[in-house]
């Protein structure tokens, strides 16, 4: 089967400047009409300030299929890979239900029959992993939040363990409890211009901007349904922003591809 490589909607593009800026929006109708629109955007941030701003931040999502590749690899593992997948929400501010979510991460393992790279591709089962030691409270705002961002199964089991995420432009460094670690780099550029490669997949939940980066390592272990997952130096890795106003964040110091 052929396939045909991604076009990026407007939203995908990389880096995008922020199109709630004020300042940088002109509307016919002279002065007037630029202090009427300014007014109202001062009006929403004051009013995100005091009912609380949906959560902000960024995730990590780790395919096992090429997500930036030729279009030979790609056609030929659409159909045999891409069964398994994982993410990694880390949120850096936000309210949801009342509850306060900044600093909390929350990951989420998908297993399925199909590619779950594919546009609507569902899992059969999965795992939802949450912080140790919440409030009730806040588990149940933290897990109202992510059912918004993805369709699960209904038979997805929830497991507490610590969780960990940290970024320096291109490399992210994920930890769940010590059976789950993925490392990402910047995908090899291609020093020609002619190889080919092209953009296949587009994350699978709701993000501002987003880059493809490899995973540098990547190990999953799950005793309990008896799974194994090891992979490295693929470029099968989404970084990418979330959340109202996010895609002015800033996902690498350089373009990581």
């Amino acid at each position: 089967m052929r396939r045909e490589p991604v076009r990026p909607s407007r939203q995908a593009q990389l880096f995008v400047a922020d199109q709630g800026d004020c300042s940088e929006i002109l509307y016919p109708g002279g002065v007037n009409a630029v202090k009427i629109y300014v007014f109202f955007c001062s009006l929403l941030l004051a009013l995100q300030t005091c009912f609380g701003a949906e959560p902000v931040g960024e995730f990590v999502e780790l395919h096992s299929c090429d997500l930036y590749t030729g279009g030979c690899t790609a056609s030929s593992e659409s159909t045999l890979l891409g069964r398994q997948l994982f993410r990694v929400w880390s949120i850096s501010q936000g309210t949801w239900n009342n509850q306060n979510l900044a600093g909390l991460k929350i990951a989420l393992l998908e297993l399925g029959s199909v590619n779950l790279a594919e546009k609507g591709a569902l899992a059969d089962t999965a795992e939802i992993f949450v912080p140790k030691g919440l409030a009730p409270a806040q588990k149940e705002a933290l897990l109202s939040w992510v059912s918004r961002q993805a369709i699960m199964p209904v038979s997805t089991q929830l497991l507490e363990a610590e969780i960990t995420y940290q970024r320096s432009g291109c490399a992210a460094t994920v930890t769940v409890g010590d059976f789950i670690s993925l490392s990402t780099v910047a995908i090899d550029k291609c020093s020609s211009g002619a190889c080919g490669q092209a953009l296949w997949y587009e994350p699978q939940v709701k993000y501002s901007s987003f880059e493809v980066v490899a995973s540098r390592s990547s190990e999953i272990r799950d005793p309990a349904i008896k799974f194994l997952w090891r992979d490295h130096d693929r470029p099968n890795v989404f970084l990418a922003s979330f959340g109202p106003n996010a895609s002015a964040i800033q996902l690498a110091e350089s373009t990581c591809h």
